[in-house]
């Protein structure tokens, strides 16, 4: 792949990354708006009826939306953005500690209309306060692991499927008594128009002979496709070689 076109494939995948964050945006946004619609809908209606089974039905029906949005965003693994840890953590809290404030005050002037005392509001506030702040905090950070979990595992199959691609694609076809002969036969192969590359045979293994040159030889790959021909052409190398020798 030339230069040009390498250049032309990176811009259009820097468009394409672009337009499905765009995409992404404009989502969230729609349905962030149509939830809080609908929030600030049951909280007026809970306000002005102090009767909470007139939006017993509007109240499910904004939970199981939520529920879902925040399904299909660990499912793409983008609930955190990738933000570090530490941000999603501090963020969290603050999320859990104004809406558990919001709805503190909503349960509130419940109580105070329903005939309350202030010592009995307080009481049964503050207490309210603090358990959806923990709830909320709880189902936000289990969201988020289970986000980070999905893209290690999203990230831990990619790496299998290209390891196991490379596996595939290259094939060892002759291994080499040292370098120079491993030099002549890579430049060999390249100049026939296969590509090709070599391996110290046995580079995991802790002992080596002199530097440069392993006990084990040197391993020569080339792509699957090509291997057959490789060997051919091998052979005849070797075939000639000990013709002359002979």
């Amino acid at each position: 792949m030339n230069k040009e076109m390498k250049e032309t494939l990176d811009k259009v995948a820097v468009y394409e990354g672009w337009v499905k964050q765009k995409a992404l945006k404009a989502g969230n946004l729609a349905f962030a708006s149509m939830f809080v619609i609908s929030v600030l809908a049951i909280i007026i209606q809970m306000l002005l009826t102090v009767d909470i089974r007139l939006v017993l039905g509007e109240t499910a029906t904004a939970l199981v939306g939520g529920i879902l949005y925040a399904s299909i965003m660990v499912y793409n693994g983008i609930w955190d953005k990738c933000l570090p840890k530490s941000a999603t953590i501090w963020r969290d809290f603050l999320t859990s500690v104004i809406c558990a404030g919001i709805f503190t005050v909503i349960y509130g002037v419940c109580l105070f209309r329903m005939g309350a005392t202030e010592t009995q509001i307080t009481r049964l506030a503050l207490g309210f306060l603090i358990g959806i702040t923990i709830v909320a905090f709880i189902i936000l950070r289990l969201l988020a692991f289970i986000n980070r979990k999905r893209n290690q595992n999203l990230s831990n199959v990619q790496e299998k499927k290209e390891i196991s691609l490379s596996k595939a694609e290259w094939t060892k076809i002759y291994n080499a008594q040292n370098i120079v002969e491993t030099e002549q036969l890579v430049e060999m192969l390249k100049q026939n128009g296969i590509a090709a590359f070599s391996q110290e045979a046995g580079a995991n293994v802790a002992m080596h002979g002199a530097p440069g040159f392993g006990i084990y030889g040197v391993d020569i790959f080339v792509k699957t496709d090509d291997a057959e021909k490789a060997v051919q052409l091998i052979k005849k190398i070797n075939n000639q070689e000990n013709e002359e020798n002979f």
